[in-house]
């Protein structure tokens, strides 16, 4: 189990650097947009859609991420009130959910990106394959079951005093 954890911190990292990266190509592809486009009078035609691409995966990956370190938006009304084993019953129940979602998401991901059509799609304006942007849902929700099993499994092997 100690596998699936360092696989866990190891992609974590990766997506870390993933999201900086990101970060920045949105930055400089806006920034150079409206330069361009509002200072020199000669829009580009690949920073809108730059932006918007480096925007997706950065949307995909941050929700990877906030799995990993539980980190995304819940209403805990409910499991605030509870202690002990129902506590634990009720968030693996929930971790399971959560894994199950990632697991078929993942599934149709991968069925979407193997017809024949979409290696075919360009975009608009940069003519860039849209397989490019399309690999952001797998890619991201593969790294989202890894952070769910890890997840699960520290739900699991947590002592029961973390819990209350």
């Amino acid at each position: 189990m100690k596998v699936i954890h360092k696989l866990s911190d190891w992609i974590y990292s990766l997506e870390k650097i993933i999201a900086i990266i990101l970060c920045t190509i949105i930055l400089f592809a806006l920034a150079a947009g409206v330069l361009y486009r509002y200072v020199l009078n000669a829009p580009l035609t690949w920073s809108d859609e730059t932006a918007i691409f480096s925007l997706v995966w950065l949307t995909f990956i941050g929700g990877s991420m906030s799995i990993k370190h539980q980190d995304a938006p819940a209403i805990t009304l409910l499991m605030d009130k509870m202690k002990g084993i129902t506590k634990k019953i009720l968030e693996t129940i929930g971790l399971l959910t959560v894994l199950a979602f990632t697991v078929y998401i993942f599934y149709l991901a991968c069925i979407w990106l193997s017809s024949p059509n979409i290696l075919v799609q360009k975009s608009s304006s940069m003519q860039m394959p849209m397989i490019i942007a399309y690999l952001s849902v797998p890619v991201s929700f593969f790294f989202m079951m890894i952070h769910s099993i890890d997840v699960l499994i520290n739900n699991f092997t947590s002592n029961e005093e973390e819990v209350n």
